[in-house]
């Protein structure tokens, strides 16, 4: 990736609202070669723009990392699990992996701590033979009020590929 690519990249990353205009000025360049720059890189590197609410606001009150150990693998487990993961609002992530003695892990969203557990019963009446050991750390959404942001790991972990290659 071409350091014009990078800086623009940056600047998409901390407002993917800002005018082609407005990121040329920042980083002293024309309009046209932004504006050609940000098309190669949504053809290439960015899948989607979307917008970041304030959780709190829109009445979820906490957000749950579920962790757990994977016992089945099973094609019937497998179908549950992702019936279960589609037909689950609450879900924005999930994923299997390793780590921490885990297998699984769950990212959701919920308006109060009884939401959590009837998603929790929920989950547990799904994953019977399928996972075990099922865990969750919580993040109350009005700790969370800084909006996600991704574009200092971005640019570490650009920057790191590039020097080591």
């Amino acid at each position: 990736m071409k350091n014009r690519e990078k800086e623009l990249l940056f600047q998409l990353l901390k407002n993917s609202k800002s005018s082609d205009r407005e990121i040329a000025k920042k980083l002293k360049t024309s309009q046209s070669t932004i504006t050609r720059n940000r098309h190669r890189l949504e053809r290439k590197i960015i899948t989607h723009y979307t917008a970041v609410p304030r959780l709190d606001k829109l009445g979820i009150k906490l957000i749950a990392v579920t962790f757990g150990r994977c016992i089945n693998q099973g094609k019937e487990a497998k179908d549950k699990m992702h019936i279960f993961r589609n037909n689950s609002p609450n879900i924005v992530f999930s994923g299997h992996g390793e780590g921490l003695g885990k297998t699984l892990i769950i990212i959701s969203f919920h308006n109060d701590f009884s939401d959590y557990t009837t998603f929790m019963n929920g989950l547990r009446q799904t994953s019977v033979n399928c996972y075990e050991g099922l865990e969750s750390f919580f993040v109350p959404t009005d700790a969370f009020a800084a909006t996600l942001n991704f574009s200092k790991a971005v640019e570490y972990l650009i920057n790191k590929n590039n020097n080591s290659g």
